[in-house]
């Protein structure tokens, strides 16, 4: 019999996790708008962006409804077509932690691929049950743990992105790159002030001037990075790393901005300002290369809204 079994602890008691399994806005957060009202033998939907031949709904029948402990009800969807069986059982552990089992069984059921189907599910229940102690543990212990004082003086940021980290990197180095998701113009010169090529790859030593779609400019110099998947540059009085780290078939990237200086203006207009500004752009990047669109803003007026220099009263509008 082809089955997905996964077991976890969660940091809540079972009449806790009991309730993110049965009521519909709690469901819903973790795993799927639905319609369960709790009744024995209803029917009921869940209901998810359709996808890879998914309609994007699944029929289930609750079966068995025992508080706090036993929940079982049929899954079928377009894309298995035959029915199956979840089941979840909750298990006290003594400390006001439960341990949950869930039992995903009866795929010979399944019309399709059996082998494929037991293994998108086997992915999907990781996932959810993941985002279902994610959300109980954070309920149960009060919150997100804040992870310290700020350091005002750097702030690293990360974006994983559906490409190889060469191609991701490469991005950041060239005038070509660097005009596809970040500024409108840039010029980069080597040390004898000849201008580089749009796809030439920037050295260490090699001078730079960006401007966006604001009008703002600022220049800057590459630097010797410190590993050979990063690059790195001057970035007003601070300094700027991006590496690309292999993550999951595609890239990680992580950005680094560091040497910020930490008087009280700075960390408005430089750690506050830039770090609102690279998410943006990080954001744009990451939407270049997995949909093929340059998401920026490109208009003088507002090309420049994610800044904290935007004045939106300086456009006028009305009321």
């Amino acid at each position: 019999m082809s089955v997905v079994r996964r077991e976890i602890e969660i940091a809540a008691p079972p009449e806790e996790v009991w309730r993110y399994l049965t009521e519909p806005r709690k469901l819903a957060g973790w795993l799927m708008r639905n319609s369960l009202t709790g009744a024995v033998g209803a029917d009921f939907e869940f209901h998810g962006p359709a996808k890879d031949g998914w309609d994007g709904v699944i029929r289930c029948k609750l079966l068995e409804a025992e508080p706090p402990h036993r929940l079982v009800f049929t899954w079928d969807a377009n894309d298995i077509g035959g029915e199956t069986i979840v089941s979840f059982e909750l298990t006290p552990m003594g400390d006001g932690r439960t341990h949950l089992r869930l039992l995903h069984s009866q795929f010979e059921n399944a019309a399709g691929d059996v082998a494929a189907i037991v293994e998108r599910h086997q992915a999907g229940w990781a996932k959810y049950l993941g985002f279902l102690r994610l959300q109980l543990n954070e309920h149960a212990e009060g919150g997100q743990v804040t992870p310290g004082p700020v350091d005002w003086g750097r702030f690293d940021l990360h974006v994983a992105i559906a490409a190889e980290p060469v191609d991701v990197l490469m991005k950041w180095r060239t005038v070509e790159g660097m005009e596809s998701f970040f500024v409108h113009l840039m010029r980069i010169e080597d040390p004898g002030g000849i201008a580089r090529i749009p796809d030439d790859p920037a050295r260490p030593g090699d001078s730079f001037i960006w401007r966006w779609h604001s009008g703002r400019t600022a220049e800057g110099t590459y630097l010797e990075p410190e590993a050979r998947d990063e690059v790195r540059f001057t970035f007003g009085e601070s300094k700027v790393a991006v590496r690309a780290l292999p993550w999951r078939g595609g890239t990680l990237l992580r950005l680094t901005q560091y040497g910020i200086p930490q008087d009280e203006v700075s960390k408005y207009h430089v750690h506050a300002n830039c770090r609102g500004g690279w998410v943006y752009f990080l954001t744009v990047l990451k939407t270049l290369f997995e949909h093929g669109v340059d998401a920026r803003d490109q208009t003088a007026e507002t090309g420049a809204s994610f800044s904290t220099y935007f004045d939106a009263g300086a456009l006028d509008l009305p009321g």
